[in-house]
């Protein structure tokens, strides 16, 4: 009955704590994606009327700076001119583009090729890594253009031109990053402070996206300011957020659970041996008469006990194995990207440290009772 609860709780403890150690990793690999948000504000048909704007006034933006629950706020510049991007090498490829310039220290990619001053003809951009996925797995397909690695397209130049009242110019673009942070084309807020300055010949615009850091987005405050104030962000990062946030408690609960379950069947097993060796008290004196130590005696008791958890042991981590694949996929189900989340190694080493420290202290307790007996 021991050994089963001892198995049952060594089981349940490490099936608990492999699920939550996957989705921390998971939610460390994702923090610099998931603690950052993109807010535009809702759209509607008075929007669609052109009775209302949905841009951000300073008012506004002064308003969600103050508010504790954003930890920083950016804000994402648009392009006014027209631009055009088109493919310089073997790919046959020319669009109308957008630009957009995020605020410094909101950027996901540290690259210092990342810059631009007034005269250079080199524009350094960096692209979602979205859009590259839709590139190689729509477009390209669908037109018979080649599919390209990251690496490949940071070889490929473009011609970038721009156009506006203030004239056309034509510059050499090349991809120096990909972010997993905002959905867009960047460039350089200094080359879109010119280009809008000298080109579209326009003051600087109100931003109509912000971007803003939050210290942890299933924060239920966080989804009651974005609905009252009627703003809109992935909901996808919100969701991803409450998830974890759920799954961790109630992986928690069950570690607890399975502790539980261990610290019974420590009590039970030394329970057990208390009774076992009180019955045979007396074949242990007279082993002892005979000129056995009490030590020799428990340490052969302790060998059989130990094969007997070392065997409980491998059946939990042949459970472990088991309930690994059922705990990625369930966790991927829910929206986790599980390709960073690795093996059970931490679980085992657990399950281990469990296993030694049972044996240990009911050798301690057989050892102590043996000399009681003596």
């Amino acid at each position: 009955m021991a050994g089963l609860a001892f198995m049952l709780g060594l089981s349940i403890m490490l099936t608990a704590l492999e699920a939550y150690m996957k989705v921390e990793k998971v939610l460390d690999a994702q923090k610099s994606k998931g603690q950052f948000l993109i807010l535009n504000k809702k759209i509607s048909l008075v929007n669609t009327l052109g009775l209302a704007t949905s841009t951000f006034s300073k008012e506004e933006m002064g308003k969600i700076r103050a508010n504790p629950i954003f930890k920083g706020v950016g804000f994402i510049q648009s392009n006014q001119f027209q631009a055009s991007i088109r493919a310089k090498s073997y790919i046959n490829f020319y669009t109308m583009a957008f630009f957009e310039s995020v605020s410094p220290g909101f950027l996901d990619v540290e690259n210092p090729e990342f810059r631009w001053s007034q005269g250079s003809r080199d524009l350094p951009i960096i692209v979602s890594q979205d859009f590259l996925n839709l590139y190689n797995f729509g477009f390209a397909l669908s037109q018979g253009l080649p599919q390209v690695s990251r690496d490949m397209i940071k070889q490929v130049s473009f011609d970038v031109e721009i156009d506006g009242p203030g004239g056309k110019e034509v510059f050499t673009g090349r991809i120096v990053g990909f972010t997993e942070r905002i959905a867009s084309i960047l460039v350089p807020m200094s080359f879109m402070e010119w280009s809008n300055r000298e080109i579209a010949q326009k003051q600087a615009a109100l931003p109509s996206r912000l971007i803003v850091k939050v210290e942890s987005m299933s924060d239920p405050a966080l989804t009651t300011y974005l609905e009252k104030n009627r703003l809109v962000t992935d909901q996808e990062r919100l969701k991803l957020g409450k998830t974890g946030s759920v799954l961790n408690t109630v992986m928690k609960s069950l570690a607890i659970l399975g502790t539980i379950f261990i610290s019974l069947a420590l009590i039970m097993f030394a329970m057990n041996f208390k009774l076992i060796l009180a019955e045979a008290s007396t074949d242990i004196r007279l082993l002892i008469e005979l000129g056995y130590r009490h030590t020799r005696i428990g340490l052969n008791l302790l060998s059989y006990f130990a094969a007997f958890v070392f065997i409980l042991f491998l059946i939990c981590t042949y459970v472990l194995f088991q309930t690994n694949d059922l705990i990625t996929a369930t966790l991927q189900g829910q929206g986790l990207d599980m390709e960073q989340a690795g093996g059970p190694g931490k679980s085992l080493l657990a399950g281990a440290f469990f296993s030694i420290t049972i044996v240990f202290i009911n050798g301690a307790l057989i050892i102590r009772q043996l000399r009681q007996i003596a």
